[in-house]
């Protein structure tokens, strides 16, 4: 979709804007109550910070804008001379954060274990890799990072089997890792908060792991970050418009989004969907790496788990004009959150279609949601 009107121009007609003004409590100043804090991750503006439309400062503008605090960033896409900007670059980063009244909320790192073609990288390639996160991240005046957990797997159905955390050694091994990296987050006072992601399930082995480790040595220095996908209720229509647009068929979609509902699981799909003749993307989509990409957990299981979610990713791909979001259930998860007291940055996270100015509108229904939500925990 091509766009004529300047971001400016844009926000002035912000339907999301328009319709949370319009709403008792969704105002940008209305009180909220003490705990959970608003941010926004700037990965939700990839395709404006990408096509040049919008600069990291206009990012940051707007999550101000619309009321929200906590920034947070990727280091290797939103730092310019990564992982060593000049000390000048950290300066003007510390004044924009002045400016506009915002916060460091989360630096998101990424340990890639496969950045070699001849092996993974060895447990203190790995570490060394995220020391350099953690310098620039206490450099940026952050006290929260989400390093990505060693990759594994040799197919798809092996790192769905991971997510899920039906691998006892491969969550060992991870939840070790991170055991490892506990002297560097001490040396770097942060927080290190590995993410409970779509489709892993909050009852695994994998988050067992970890809470195992911070029982164990009683750190301060480990935490989890809580991804939204984790509540999906039906997968994104985007998603669906985009199979349909390639030749997909109605019917094997329809039936694909109510096995899902219905946690019918990714074999049973496939193997119905095959039985329907569906086709190579029909198969795909109705598999693991498809729309059992996303999970379903419930709510109710986050009680114990609150006080060691030191981060949230608000995931949402599709704010609807009533300020609900299409695919993930907030109004059941957010209160749950509240209740038990959680008290870090809850960051919205776009990732519907990447059309320009298409963040910010969403962005801004999903914080009037957030602050509907609070006012009425």
């Amino acid at each position: 979709m091509t766009h004529t009107i300047t971001r400016k121009d844009f926000l002035q007609t912000v339907a999301g804007a328009a319709v949370a003004a319009s709403l008792p409590g969704f105002s940008t100043a209305a009180p909220q109550k003490p705990g959970m804090k608003l941010g926004v991750t700037l990965y939700s503006y990839t395709g404006d910070f990408g096509a040049g439309t919008m600069s990291l400062e206009d990012c940051i503008a707007d999550v101000a804008d619309m009321g929200g605090e906590g920034i947070e960033i990727l280091g290797e896409t939103h730092v310019p001379d990564f992982p060593n900007p000049s000390d000048r670059w950290i300066e003007q980063w510390r004044g924009l954060m002045e400016k506009y009244k915002t916060i460091p909320s989360c630096y998101d790192s990424f340990i890639d274990t496969l950045l070699r073609k001849d092996r993974p990288l060895s447990l203190q390639e790995s570490l060394n890799m995220m020391e350099q996160d953690f310098k620039l991240a206490s450099r940026m005046g952050f006290k929260v990072i989400r390093p990505t957990y060693p990759q594994g797997g040799d197919s798809a159905d092996e790192r769905y089997q991971i997510r899920i955390g039906a691998s006892q050694k491969l969550s060992d091994a991870y939840a070790a890792f991170f055991e490892k990296a506990l002297p560097l987050a001490e040396k770097y006072d942060l927080i290190m908060v590995p993410e409970m992601h779509s489709p892993m399930l909050l009852k695994s082995r994998w988050v067992d792991a970890i809470m195992d480790v911070i029982a164990r040595t009683k750190t301060k220095h480990l935490g989890f970050t809580l991804d939204m996908s984790l509540f999906t209720k039906t997968p994104p229509r985007y998603r669906e418009e985009a199979l349909l647009a390639g030749g997909a068929r109605k019917n094997i979609l329809d039936y694909i989004r109510k096995a899902f509902e219905d946690h019918l699981g990714p074999e049973k799909t496939v193997a119905e969907v095959k039985r329907m003749g569906g086709s190579a993307a029909e198969i795909a989509w109705a598999s693991s790496t498809g729309a059992y990409h996303f999970s379903w957990n419930d709510p109710k299981d986050l009680q114990d788990l609150v006080p060691h979610i030191r981060h949230i990713h608000g995931k949402f791909w599709e704010m609807k004009d009533d300020l609900t979001e299409y695919s993930i259930a907030h109004k059941d998860a957010v209160p749950v959150l509240i209740k038990e007291g959680f008290s870090g940055y809850f960051s919205s996270e776009y990732e519907g279609p990447r059309e320009l100015f298409a963040a910010s509108d969403q962005l801004r229904r999903h914080q009037a949601m957030l602050r509907g939500l609070m006012v009425s925990a």
